[in-house]
């Protein structure tokens, strides 16, 4: 994975306070020196972020492992990388979005939706199993309809 500034992270599965570390070890500032806790949170706080050492120290040692997303970006931003540095598996979320428009298509294609069933609980090949089903009964009741949609008209 690239940071943004050329800096490479080999594993999709590392720990955002390893993430961060890696930052840390490896990005530097304008002066070529590596960043601090307390330079990052200064440089958060002036583009509007509320940011303190502390926290960053908490992050850094995993001690703090759920950071809201507006910490995140003040991070991000801060070390001028890109939000999705910190993603903990990119292909999840691309995964994820393909699941999504597969749903909306289903829904499109079969006038039907999965509201009454709790997709937590599915696998995703399961729930694309449904989808797939769905489509398949959908275009069966589309090619029984039209031979005596045709019949009617003659």
């Amino acid at each position: 994975m690239t940071s943004g500034d050329g800096m490479t992270v080999t594993s999709g599965d590392l720990s955002f306070a390893e993430k961060l570390g890696h930052l840390f070890d490896h990005a530097r500032d304008e002066n070529g020196v590596r960043y601090t806790g307390k330079k990052i949170a200064e440089k958060a706080n002036s583009l509007g972020y509320t940011l303190s050492d502390a926290y960053i120290s908490q992050l850094r040692t995993g001690k703090a492992r759920t950071p809201s997303f507006r910490t995140v970006e003040a991070i991000a931003r801060a070390f001028e990388v890109s939000v999705t540095y910190f993603l903990a598996n990119p292909d999840e979320d691309l995964d994820r979005a393909q699941q999504q428009q597969d749903y909306v298509e289903m829904l499109a294609t079969t006038g039907t939706h999965l509201s009454g069933v709790r997709l937590e609980a599915l696998c995703p090949d399961t729930i694309d199993v449904v989808i797939d089903l769905l489509k398949l009964v959908k275009a069966q009741a589309v090619a029984t309809k039209t031979p005596q949609a045709q019949q009617d008209v003659s």
